[in-house]
């Protein structure tokens, strides 16, 4: 999808010139009350079916606001739990570019937290193979490194990251290729065994 790499290239771009500039970050975007309202002040979450969106790459964040924008992953509240936005891509569309741009930044240089939870040992290790297979390649550091371009999956709350896994499986989320090839085959307990490797390497 053009739209999203050609954001990704504007982010850079716009990351380059305020650090060559030396300017900081110091008040939260005027958007960013709209996420607090779910993902919090410090945009790590205490709710299972909502991601940290803190630390896990200004690259990532702003090619995801993208993708909301072109309704390229499902975007009604139902997808995100009972305290989500009732429309992600509305809500998205409604900023401008630089809005978005700002709160990637913003939330791109805060500090990752992981979702604390148990996992389930066994099925941690089935994941560490499927990962270590199909994921690592894009997926660095047993999915810990936000600079990736590939947000922070590590530490991220079980029940969130499963039912993004059925989302890719069933194309409802934009992926590249060399992805959907990856998820299209996995089964619920692939996923499951996935979604406990990445909250065990979150501890």
């Amino acid at each position: 999808m053009s739209t999203i790499k050609m954001h990704s290239a504007k982010f850079a771009l716009g990351a380059v010139l305020v650090a060559a500039m030396n300017v900081a970050v110091a008040q939260a975007p005027a958007a960013a009350e709209t996420c607090a309202s779910c993902h919090n002040d410090n945009g790590v979450t205490t709710d299972s079916s909502i991601p940290t969106i803190a630390g896990v790459g200004g690259f990532f964040l702003e090619n995801q606001f993208a993708i909301f924008a072109e309704g390229a992953r499902p975007c009604a509240a139902d997808a995100f739990g009972d305290n989500a936005a009732d429309d992600h891509c509305a809500l998205v569309s409604g900023l401008s570019e630089d809005d978005r741009m700002a709160l990637a930044e913003y939330y791109g240089e805060m500090s990752y937290a992981p979702f604390e939870q148990e996992f389930d040992a066994a099925l941690a290790e089935q994941g560490a193979s499927i990962h270590a297979e199909s994921c690592d390649r894009c997926h660095t550091s047993s999915g810990t490194e936000p600079f990736d371009d590939a947000g922070i999956l590590a530490g991220q709350p079980i029940p969130y990251l499963i039912e993004q896994f059925k989302h890719y499986k069933a194309a409802e989320r934009w992926q590249p290729e060399s992805m959907a090839e990856v998820m299209a085959p996995l089964d619920e307990d692939q996923m499951k065994a996935l979604a406990n490797f990445y909250a065990r390497e979150g501890q």
